[in-house]
């Protein structure tokens, strides 16, 4: 296979979503050199990205090449053999399980399937993070929350008291945006936001993400297999084959690569 070069400086790269890249724009997430193995299953080979303010970088290729594990590494849920994530120019993997606590407080995380608690309501979901890490009064509580929902275009008054069983799954992936967001984090994390829900729902997922990009002016991982979702809502896409990059840049080089591997995943 004719593979392209990989750099991870895309310099002059003007981002579809958000301000505009510049050199000095500072990097809130880098990896460099991540390697990682489980036995003889070698996961991650030499990846190496930057993520500056306000860009959403993408990772995207088949299942089982890492894309949700680059997401583990940057969370610390998992330590790689080689490499080092820093976020925001502080290595995580050298700090202490507190220090790193403080660092997660950056992230909202949205899951693949939502991971909603059952039990508890939409409200005691989405306000599930600021009982669990921060000491607020409860009217904070409450209007955080609200505001999360808000933005995710539901209300408290609507839905505040539903199970996670009464709402669709759009909703539950509303909801679950929400709790991602509701702590005022500087980064957010997706795990395939659009798996699972019928185009017109998956549409309404992605409209939700360019929004809040540009709204809150987060800076944005989004891992997926959803091509129209990546190509609306990225700055940059990596992809990855046999655990490796092996295309690194904005959407608009993406489209126009001639590799026959891109090309396949694209059409």
């Amino acid at each position: 296979m004719d593979e392209r070069p990989f750099t991870t400086h895309a310099e002059d790269v003007q981002p579809r979503l958000g301000r505009p890249t510049a050199v000095d724009t500072p990097v809130v997430i880098e990896a460099r050199n991540l390697d990682l193995a489980f036995a003889d299953n070698h996961v991650l080979r030499d990846i190496s990205f930057r993520v500056r303010e306000g860009e959403s970088l993408a990772i995207v290729g088949p299942s089982g090449v890492g894309k949700s594990t680059i997401l583990k590494i940057i969370l610390r849920l998992l330590v790689p053999n080689a490499g080092q994530i820093l976020i925001d120019g502080e290595d995580i993997n050298q700090l202490s399980f507190e220090e790193v606590l403080e660092v997660r407080q950056k992230m909202g995380m949205v899951f693949q399937a939502s991971a909603l608690f059952d039990s508890l309501s939409v409200f005691e979901n989405v306000a599930f993070p600021l009982r669990e890490h921060m000491r607020l009064p409860e009217s904070e509580v409450v209007q955080r929350a609200g505001n999360a929902l808000n933005l995710v275009d539901m209300t408290l008054e609507e839905f505040g008291d539903r199970l996670p069983a009464e709402l669709s799954g759009g909703q539950k992936k509303r909801v679950g945006i929400a709790r991602g967001i509701v702590h005022e984090p500087k980064i957010l994390l997706y795990d395939e936001p659009t798996t699972g829900l019928d185009p017109l729902t998956g549409r309404t997922i992605v409209r939700l993400i360019k929004r809040l990009q540009a709204e809150l002016e987060v800076t944005s991982v989004v891992v997926s297999h959803d091509v129209r979702a990546v190509l609306e809502t990225a700055t940059h896409i990596a992809m990855l084959r046999d655990s490796r990059i092996i295309f690194y840049g904005p959407p608009e080089e993406f489209v126009e690569a001639d590799d026959p591997y891109i090309r396949e995943f694209i059409d």
